[in-house]
């Protein structure tokens, strides 16, 4: 990228094509889709995906965004510019009004620069490039602020949670930084499928690009340099990922699906018509999985705060730990190699051991050590010659066009033997064994599991059984399902439906209070909870700043 010719903008229009790359594109993780991604630069590109809008906006920052620029460029009061943007502004459930209204105030409060050489920007920064037939533009989405003689620009990445929860992509800190570096200041472009017009000041000669946390404040410098170091930061870590990233590639589905331009053409989301049983729908795409519905069922607001990702208090009991230490254990001792979970390699009896993030000590450690040995007992990979492929906890998307929902489906194992697919869900528990009126009502991903095979949305092969894998300390005991007994498939359609139901015809998702709000770890957030006591007195949002959270 370069700014060369720039200023020739209004002379080059209108151009036969357009791409444009922001910063967020450089953001890699698990659900990250090159085609999408490739799709998304190119803002003339067509949409085929035309759904109806949320009632409520999902996107948490836009509130945050627009008071703030109440506050920095049309002079008001915090309370005033929150107070406009509520009445104002899109619906917002009333969990995000109250997040919003706690990260205004903080930022206000923590990051709002005293110092008179610095000024906030209301413009973007794009960085533009016109050849004869292409606009290529670069920009970040963030606060923006300039010394006064122009020389310095220091740009801000917003993050839900605390700066600590994730570090930043270099591409996503070279893209900020250069279009800073760069980049003359550019209205939002109306519509987005025009480029933009650039004026003013192009470039500077020093720039800053930090993170900041709105639950608690926190503040992380990822970048200090000179135009110079810009473009060589960029250069390593910018320009050969924006190529990758305007060239797409192939489809990764996931949770990005629903807000994806060319979701209803696209052959990454496997297409499952009817899978959560629901007759139709005529409402907006929307994505969940079966832990989704499983929040909805408690408290539809504790299920849309999660959704557009709060930040939450910590969430696990140190049972709920070690279920999660063993399933990492077996997840890396499977994908090592079928044997890998052994006996051999089990860690001894009286020793802490840890897998993945988890670290279990104590009378915990052994009881996860016990129920380790008891997996050996009923591994499927002991003695398996027919097994031809296997997937262990596959990250799988699904579209139920009749629902129009992307369901999302993490089982804890799936491989196929003699031709036939096998769906195992595992879970742990220190209780004694019960019986269980229908493993299907009891576990929803049961039904999912018995939904998917008898779809055949697994590929080559026929549906073979579903399984659930209970380990205990004195033992382990395996549930088989059969996914070609009608009775089984009914009963499992019936189960999704009873729980897609409500939550595919909910528009406000409303607090439920009652006793899971001790539990809940967007509660912080919710105006409905009391607190412990009942009278509110831990519910004020400012205790978030001394809350642990997760992003």
């Amino acid at each position: 990228m370069s700014t060369e010719g720039a200023e020739q903008q209004n002379d080059a229009l209108p151009v036969l094509d357009l791409v444009r790359v922001g910063a967020g594109a450089g953001r890699a993780d698990e659900w990250t889709c090159p085609s999408s991604l490739g799709w998304k630069s190119r803002p003339r590109s067509r949409s085929v995906s035309r759904f109806p809008y949320e009632r409520l906006d999902d996107f948490v920052l836009r509130p945050v965004m627009a008071a703030l620029d109440k506050v920095e460029f049309d002079g008001l009061s915090a309370d005033e510019a929150i107070s406009e943007v509520q009445r104002l502004g899109k619906p917002t459930h009333p969990g995000v009004t109250r997040f919003a209204e706690h990260a205004t105030r903080l930022y206000l409060a923590s990051h709002r620069r005293g110092d008179v050489t610095m000024r906030p920007v209301r413009e973007l920064w794009v960085a533009q490039r016109i050849t004869k037939s292409v606009v290529w533009e670069l920009y970040a989405w963030g606060r923006r602020y300039e010394s006064v003689d122009g020389r310095l620009r220091e740009f801000r990445f917003l993050r839900l949670g605390d700066v600590g929860s994730r570090v930043r992509d270099p591409t996503e800190i070279a893209l900020a930084a250069y279009a800073a570096a760069f980049g003359a200041p550019a209205a939002w472009p109306e519509p987005w499928s025009q480029p933009f017009r650039p004026s003013g000041r192009v470039g500077t000669e020093r720039v800053l690009v930090v993170d900041v946390g709105l639950v608690d404040g926190s503040m992380e410098p990822y970048f200090d340099g000179t135009a110079k170091e810009v473009e060589e930061y960029f250069a390593e870590h910018g320009r050969d990922q924006v190529g990758t990233i305007v060239a797409g590639g192939d489809a990764v589905p996931g949770s990005g699906c629903a807000s994806c331009k060319r979701v209803t053409v696209c052959d990454g989301p496997i297409r499952t018509p009817g899978l959560l049983g629901l007759d139709s729908s005529q409402g907006p795409l929307r994505t969940v999985s079966v832990s989704g519905l499983r929040y909805h069922r408690q408290c539809p607001a504790q299920a849309y705060l999660r959704s557009v990702h709060l930040p939450r208090t910590y969430e696990y009991s140190p049972e709920a730990e070690l279920g999660q230490a063993v399933h990492a254990w077996l997840e890396a001792a499977h994908e090592a190699e079928p044997i890998a979970c052994g006996p051999e390699a089990l860690p001894a009896l009286g020793s802490s051991w840890s897998a993945g993030k988890w670290q279990i000590t104590g009378d915990l450690a052994d009881a996860g050590i016990r129920m380790l040995a008891h997996h050996v007992e009923v591994c499927p990979f002991r003695e398996a010659p027919e097994i031809d492929a296997v997937r262990v906890e596959p990250q799988l998307t699904f579209a139920d066009t009749t629902a129009r929902a992307i369901v999302l489906a993490k089982p804890d194992l799936v491989y196929r033997e003699a031709g036939q697919w096998v769906w195992r869900e595992l879970k742990t528990t220190q209780k004694t064994p019960r019986t269980f009126t229908d493993p299907l009502r009891e576990f929803p991903q049961l039904a999912l599991g018995v939904a998917v095979l008898a779809a055949g949305a697994l590929g080559p092969g026929g549906a073979g059984r579903v399984e659930l894998e209970i380990l205990r300390p004195t033992g382990a005991e395996i549930v088989l399902i059969d996914p070609n007994d009608d009775e089984r498939v009914e009963t499992a359609r019936a189960v999704l439906r009873e729980w897609a139901a409500p939550w595919r015809t909910d528009r406000l998702f409303e607090a439920r209070p009652g006793r899971n709000c001790r539990g809940c770890p967007v509660s912080l957030w919710c105006p409905s909870y009391q607190g412990p006591d009942g009278n509110g007195k831990d519910h004020h949002t400012g205790a978030a700043s001394a809350t642990a959270v997760e992003s």
